[in-house]
């Protein structure tokens, strides 16, 4: 299981805001922003979403919680990356303190 980095204190590399009626799944949008971060094509990432989470899950706590108007707040590890996702569409990528950064 992974765990997020509790060094607030890293720097985001990545921040940008899904919105549900225009982007596609959450998990597509993360792949692409990951991508973006390691400056690759997103079918060229090294790491798979399932090597940390489920994709299919996050997308549907993500638009679960839309349905319902509940509060979430994501965080999880992939390579040397956090990924921290809100219900309101706004998520990051940071580097984990101490890891290598590549998620190839």
């Amino acid at each position: 299981m992974a765990v997020a980095t509790t060094d607030a204190e890293s720097e985001i590399l990545y921040r940008a805001r899904h919105d549900r009626d225009r982007d596609g799944p959450m998990s597509e949008t993360i792949v692409e922003a990951l991508a973006a971060v390691e400056n690759v094509e997103a079918d060229e990432l090294g790491a798979r979403l399932y090597d940390s989470f489920d994709p299919e899950a996050l997308d549907s706590l993500y638009e679960t919680a839309a349905e319902r108007a509940e509060r979430l707040r994501l965080a999880f590890t992939i390579g040397g990356y956090e990924v921290v996702v809100a219900d309101d569409g706004d998520f990051f990528v940071r580097e984990r303190g101490g890891a290598s950064a590549a998620v190839r």
